[in-house]
């Protein structure tokens, strides 16, 4: 298993084919990828992508973004997506890549990491307390559609 953080001079091309040919299902949410919103993701200076292979397979996906509060300048994380293929499920996947994230965070000095999942998400609720959250939190999120 190998976790690799994505930058705009790898082959954005294939990784954008096995991220769409990989076996997803709809817990996953996810949408078609393609190189130009890629491209554009990654050329925020605050994004982190990461893919993780096995057997040069998608195996799973995560991206999060490093933030700065607006007092004390402190940075922390926001991990925003954490999926792993179907296929790949209950191989450790989605713990890699959270500690690899969680490093990263560390990298750049990151004060916390957060980050948030449905309450019915066993799977996901059971990952992210394995790791050990120094905090676990109960909230409502609100989704506002701003297309209509």
């Amino acid at each position: 298993m190998q976790v690799k953080e994505i930058e705009l001079h790898d082959d954005l091309s294939s990784l954008v084919s096995l991220i769409n040919n990989a076996m997803w299902d709809d817990a996953n949410e996810i949408s078609v990828f393609d190189v130009e919103s890629l491209t554009a993701y990654l050329s925020r200076q605050d994004t982190v992508f990461l893919a993780c292979y096995i057997d040069e397979q998608i195996a799973g996906i995560a991206s999060a973004r490093i933030e700065i509060k607006p007092y004390g300048k402190e940075q922390w994380l926001y991990i925003d997506e954490v999926d792993v293929c179907v296929n790949f499920r209950k191989l450790g996947v989605g713990k890699y890549m959270m500690k690899s994230l969680l490093t990263i965070a560390k990298a750049h000095n990151c004060t916390e990491a957060w980050l948030g999942t449905e309450t019915d998400n066993k799977a996901a609720n059971a990952l992210y307390s394995s790791l050990k959250p120094t905090e676990i939190e109960e909230f409502i999120g609100f989704n506002f559609d701003l297309e209509n």
